[in-house]
């Protein structure tokens, strides 16, 4: 008759942080659940933590973050000591709580550094004298878009006249550089 062996929730544990893609390493859990790295550490330490089970809500917790790099969260709510049938409406539950988020790598190709510096400095005219860092940077990133897509698949021509930059800005907005509105 075969004996079966059963793993201990620690060394489960370990597994399954292992299998993730990116895999992460003990410091990286903790970081990434908030809690102290020792802390994590303990849960995968036969010799520290000796129950059979983990905290049902550490173990949703480490279900979520497994389940976005790959990870089944049914696996992971049995290490809180759940039947399959138990474990799977949690591990739904941990998927309907992920967010729908595709990541896809671009090439991006980005514009010149006199088209940056450009673009920023027509951007900055947007900022009232006086402002703080915190406006300052609200007031950047709302027309951060606008001045990439003002600068357009070219670069501009200073002797052109009329700036891409300035053509993506409304026009009481777009001003010169003394301040003076544009016509």
């Amino acid at each position: 008759m075969a004996e079966t062996v059963t793993i201990s929730v620690n060394l489960r544990l370990k597994e399954l942080r292992k299998s993730a893609k990116p895999s992460l390493t003990i410091r990286g859990m903790a970081d990434v659940l908030g809690i102290g790295h020792s802390r994590y550490a303990y849960f995968e330490d036969p010799n520290r933590f000796k129950k059979r089970e983990l905290p049902l809500e550490l173990t949703r917790q480490i279900a979520a973050v497994l389940a976005e790099r790959g990870v089944d969260p049914a696996e992971v709510m049995k290490l809180a000591g759940l039947s399959e049938t138990e474990a799977e409406p949690e591990a739904r539950a941990v998927e309907a709580a992920r967010p729908a988020v595709q990541y896809v790598q671009l090439q991006v190709a980005l514009p010149s550094e006199g088209a940056l510096r450009e673009m920023f400095a027509k951007l900055l005219i947007l900022v009232p004298e006086g402002a703080s860092r915190d406006e300052t940077a609200e007031i950047l990133a709302r027309w951060l878009p606008s001045g990439f897509a003002g600068i357009g698949p070219y670069l501009p021509d200073p002797g052109a006249g009329a700036s891409p930059v300035t053509d993506a800005l409304p026009r009481s907005a777009a001003k010169d550089d003394r301040g003076s509105p544009l016509p």
